[in-house]
């Protein structure tokens, strides 16, 4: 991940906390399933689905197990 793309989802889905943001990267990159991925934010988070930050996130995991 990119140090822009960082910084706009720290900024957009974490409220600025880069701990948090650390924190949920390491925890997705253990998921093996998109679902898994996908059930654990909905479960955890409310992010608007149309924020830039949510879009990259999703972008890149969907890459990541496509």
């Amino acid at each position: 991940i990119g140090i822009n793309d960082k910084f706009q989802m720290v900024r957009d889905l974490f409220g600025g906390d880069v701990k948090k943001y650390d924190e949920t990267i390491e925890l997705l990159n253990g998921f093996d399933d998109l679902d898994e991925c996908m059930i654990y934010i909905v479960e955890n988070f409310v992010w608007n689905p149309d924020s830039e930050g949510a879009k990259l996130l999703v972008s890149l995991i969907e890459r990541k197990l496509a």
